[in-house]
């Protein structure tokens, strides 16, 4: 038990036991050992009330959740609004930062597993994950080298290969870690090549800067990296 020295005494730090020292001084041990079951419950919702106290103030109703925007927006301050968060608190977190970071964390979906992958002599690996995080950017990103590496195909048929990616390896049975207890196999079991997922032919090096408008002679049909959704 940890405790702490001081010039005058040594107590613990321990409230529990701080208070139990302090009614021993004054009661004896059987009137303490009732007392202390008392106060503890005192205590304790005494702190809870307090907490409680202080989070509700940190919340503002929702009239003073607009003034508090339309004040920001007579003042030009748009990148402080934040109607788009969905939360009650005065925090430092816009709605560009909200829409950011939701976004983000769709993103982090398409790191599954077995779901982008490099053609590798006609059998398919999963892709390094520098040239998946280069993808990943490249789906959401709205540019024209974007709508050039996507081809035609949609973030809509992406987002199902991904989900029936996902009802295959997290049903009954997951086929890419099949050595998990208490998992029975069914009799079609799915070869890695017939899961879904999306694989990028071509050189990575093709791809352009963002603010390339689609003109130049390396970025023809034939040389500019493409997506395809194999499900």
């Amino acid at each position: 038990m940890k405790f702490k020295k001081t010039n005058k005494m040594t107590y613990f730090t321990s409230w529990d036991i701080n208070l139990l020292l302090c009614l021993l001084t004054v009661f004896p041990r059987d009137i303490t050992e009732y007392m202390i079951k008392w106060i503890k419950d005192v205590h304790e919702k005494h702190v809870t009330d307090e907490a409680r106290g202080w989070h509700q103030s940190l919340r503002i109703n929702q009239k003073e959740r607009w003034n508090r925007i339309a004040d920001l927006s007579r003042r030009r301050k748009f990148s402080q609004m934040n109607a788009s968060v969905p939360i009650t608190c005065t925090l430092p977190f816009d709605g560009g930062m909200w829409r950011n970071s939701r976004d983000l964390l769709k993103m982090i979906r398409y790191f599954r597993e077995g779901f982008i992958r490099k053609d590798n002599d006609g059998f398919t690996e999963n892709e390094e994950v520098s040239n998946q995080i280069k993808i990943v950017n490249l789906l959401k990103e709205d540019s024209v080298r974007a709508n050039y590496l996507r081809g035609c195909h949609s973030l809509s048929s992406i987002d199902e290969a991904l989900e029936d990616l996902v009802h295959f390896t997290c049903g009954d049975y997951n086929y890419l870690e099949p050595e998990l207890p208490g998992l029975q196999q069914p009799f079609d079991e799915p070869e890695w090549e017939e899961l879904p997922y999306i694989v990028v032919i071509g050189d990575f090096k093709n791809i352009p800067h963002k603010e390339w408008k689609g003109i130049g002679w390396r970025y023809v049909e034939g040389e500019y990296p493409l997506i395809y959704v194999r499900n």
